[in-house]
């Protein structure tokens, strides 16, 4: 009778959440519930009425904003693969930047995320260009001015949206990451060495990063957060002029989130010499262990290693994936592979391998060794990964 009574007060309860009943009923409802329970329920509502309840009822709000819920709801959400389209008129007009998710890789579905609208950059137009995807949130800067003043930020889901402006000296827009709130990363660079700055959303300011030292390195490719840090390859020694490395000692710089400390680390494998080696490699998250992909030319084949023990830093070299017949090039590997590969990692052990130039996306099963091949429609890009979530930006 006991759980009887408590699967009607559950039904009423997603009832009156998904009817969109008023703030009120909805609070009267909540009022004499545990709140361990009420985030329990929440994590499992479908992503958009979970949005609505944060945008219409205040004590849900708190309650979804809260670090607890936030780390229980991004711990069960399912990484999907994003794809992207773009139709977007050089007026700003008409058609706007469309972004759909992959589904699975025997079918494409095209469900709605959000219109997209145009950049403008002085008098003209330009279409946005996706940069990073951290924790449901996008951020897009201008294709076609450089260098970029002016970042676009967008939760697809929420519909919040945030511009963010510089006029720093040259430099790289290292990463878009969440430590209790979103943050911006940016190397500025100063002859040989790089200041790195940090942009809270919050308060709309940037700030020297805590971590006062010159330091000379400068990354590579998006970041890849484990164990509290984001790590990426690095693309250039500013000592060195970029043109030569020593990857016994600094194949990856680190950067620990909450003391905002940088350092750098050795890759596994052979030691590099040209700045093209290190674009061929690839770091994502493998059973919440660092992983390594390098692209290995001309077999063509990618070897992987995971790092099983992060505080010695201990690496082993576990797989060895082989791409058949030169695929998909008919049997010729160009020389620039490299620039025409991009490798992604999916929660479900299958490594991706997209191939620019043809649309061809490449799913390879690290466990059972098997893969599949998919062609993306025309205009289909892949991007990488994106989960869908309600955090606000500021």
């Amino acid at each position: 009778m006991a759980l009887e009574c408590f699967t009607q007060v559950l039904g009423s309860l997603f009832d009156k959440i998904c009817r969109g009943d008023d703030d009120d009923q909805l609070a009267e409802t909540f009022r004499w519930l545990p709140d361990c329970l009420i985030i329990d329920i929440l994590t499992r509502l479908p992503i958009r009425t979970l949005a609505r309840c944060r945008r219409d009822c205040r004590d849900l709000r708190a309650l979804i904003s809260s670090h607890y819920f936030t780390t229980l709801h991004l711990s069960r959400a399912r990484p999907l693969l994003l794809l992207h389209h773009d139709n977007l008129s050089p007026s700003g007009k008409g058609d706007k930047h469309l972004y759909v998710s992959f589904a699975n890789k025997h079918k494409f579905t095209y469900p709605y995320l959000s219109p997209q609208p145009a950049l403008k950059w002085g008098p003209y137009y330009y279409s946005p260009h996706i940069v990073y995807s951290c924790q449901g949130v996008l951020l897009f800067m201008s294709s076609s001015w450089w260098p970029p003043t002016k970042y676009y930020v967008l939760n697809p889901i929420t519909l919040e949206e945030v511009f963010v402006r510089h006029t720093f000296e040259r430099g790289r827009l290292c990463a878009l990451y969440f430590s209790r709130e979103f943050k911006l990363l940016y190397a500025q660079i100063r002859g040989s060495f790089c200041q790195y700055l940090v942009y809270i959303f919050k308060t709309r300011t940037w700030r020297k990063t805590r971590s006062s030292a010159n330091f000379n390195f400068l990354p590579y490719s998006s970041s890849t957060v484990v164990n509290g840090a984001l790590h990426w390859i690095i693309y250039a020694d500013l000592e060195k002029k970029g043109l030569t490395y020593s990857c016994q000692n600094n194949g990856i710089i680190v950067f620990t989130m909450d003391k905002e400390e940088l350092s750098v680390k050795p890759h596994p494998g052979s030691v590099c010499n040209t700045v093209k080696e290190h674009k061929m490699m690839t770091l994502f998250v493998k059973e919440n262990h660092l992983s390594f992909c390098h692209l290995l030319f001309p077999e063509p084949a990618v070897d992987i290693w995971i790092l099983e023990d992060y505080e010695m830093w201990a690496w082993n070299k576990r797989y060895k994936v082989k791409i058949p017949f030169g695929f998909p090039y008919g049997g010729e590997v160009p020389i620039d592979m490299y620039q025409k590969i991009k490798l992604f990692y999916n929660q479900d052990g299958e490594l991706l391998l997209y191939f620019l130039n043809s649309g061809c996306l490449y799913f390879y099963n690290l466990d059972h060794k098997t893969g599949t091949v998919l062609n993306l429609p025309n205009g289909i890009h892949a991007f990488g990964a994106y989960i869908k979530s309600v955090l606000p930006i500021a």
